[in-house]
């Protein structure tokens, strides 16, 4: 089961932050229980509150693979396993890793089919606000993982949605659409979203159609089509779409801009993803904004999704200049407290992260 874990701001670490060599692996569990439960079941090997070391369920996978990872290079060391052994290893592997490790409820892994499971595996806590406390639990396959950050493309539609409300009376809009992408013909910034698949959006609440409603605003796989009611800014009158999902390229980089105003010439920088197809554009806009002789810089990430931490860190030493950003600190990883003085998966001290220099001469 390769995936990517996704933490705050989809790969910096706020809750799990990882991507997964294979369907098990990584830092050793044990310690505290997680939360919850009660207990045991022989079948599965479960005793709540017991956690084995995730290094005791590495490999055992329900669908081994053979060859090469191309994220290590090392050959995949898995054998045939059940969906039990995968859920062991994310147990074991969350009550080690995750940042709210002991408020996770301690289930029954032989129980669930292993998506199932790690949907499980987070705090139920939320914020003085009702928000969830861990708003970016969630799980790539090593394809889409390696497809998205490396070459920015997904499947999708190129429609980012903007969840407005997540509870009745609901409110989906379309925040912006990819150029080029199957949703940038069809659908414009604001178009309010009232139905999928003939199911409610706004007032509809069994799980069912929550289910139908996230399969066709998040389409898995390319070519599958769905049908929305979508109302657009200004006007009462509602339409109907069909999309089909497609091989989307991100542009991680959508808007650069010099806008000249009394007190001088003003950047203004959009960044959606932290991923390695932004790094050119990046590069290239801060170069067209000290051409121009920009000292003012609107930089807006109002929709982005977060991604590689090295790529953040040169941003900010492209804006702030070596006098500024060299030797000072630009980010800080915090685990768990069970881990405060070593990164547990590189093995790593833990010291603050400091500027990168690019890798075009820019400052």
């Amino acid at each position: 089961m390769g995936a990517s874990i996704g933490g705050a701001a989809r790969f910096a670490a706020v809750g799990l932050a990882a991507v997964l060599a294979g369907c098990g692996g990584g830092s050793d569990g044990g310690g505290a229980p997680g939360g919850g439960g009660g207990g045991g079941n022989p079948a599965s090997g479960w005793v709540a509150g017991s956690f084995l070391p995730a290094s005791s369920f590495a490999g055992r996978c329900v669908n081994p693979r053979s060859g090469t990872d191309p994220q290590t290079g090392a050959p995949y060391n898995e054998t045939r396993g059940t969906a039990t052994d995968e859920n062991n290893w994310l147990r074991s592997w969350s009550n080690d890793l995750y940042l709210w490790y002991n408020e996770i409820p301690d289930r029954d892994p032989g129980l669930s089919a292993t998506p199932d499971y790690f949907n499980l595996l987070k705090t139920p806590a939320v914020t003085a606000s009702g928000r969830p406390r861990d708003r970016f639990h969630f799980t790539y396959s090593t394809e889409e993982w390696l497809s998205l950050s490396q070459s920015g493309v997904e499947a999708g539609y190129g429609a980012n949605w903007a969840i407005v409300s997540s509870l009745p009376p609901r409110r989906i809009v379309v925040a912006y659409t990819e150029p080029n992408s199957p949703a940038s013909a069809a659908l414009a910034r604001g178009a309010q979203v009232l139905s999928v698949d003939g199911f409610d959006v706004v007032n509809s609440n069994t799980q069912a159609a929550i289910d139908a409603l996230l399969d066709g605003l998040y389409p898995d796989s390319i070519g599958e089509s769905h049908t929305f009611t979508v109302r657009d800014v200004g006007t009462s009158v509602e339409r109907t779409v069909t999309l089909q999902s497609a091989a989307v390229t991100k542009a991680p980089v959508p808007v650069s801009n010099v806008i000249s105003t009394s007190s001088g010439p003003v950047g203004y920088l959009v960044f959606h993803d932290h991923i390695l197809t932004a790094e050119e554009p990046l590069v290239a806009a801060i170069e067209q904004m000290r051409t121009a002789a920009v000292t003012d810089l609107v930089l807006d990430l109002r929709y982005n999704g977060g991604g590689y931490l090295f790529l953040a860190s040169q941003l900010a030493y492209m804006i702030a200049g070596p006098a500024r950003a060299s030797g000072q600190a630009f980010e800080r990883l915090q685990f768990n407290n069970k881990h405060t003085s070593i990164d547990p998966v590189t093995g790593q001290p833990l010291t603050p992260g400091t500027g990168n220099v690019p890798s075009a001469s820019t400052s």
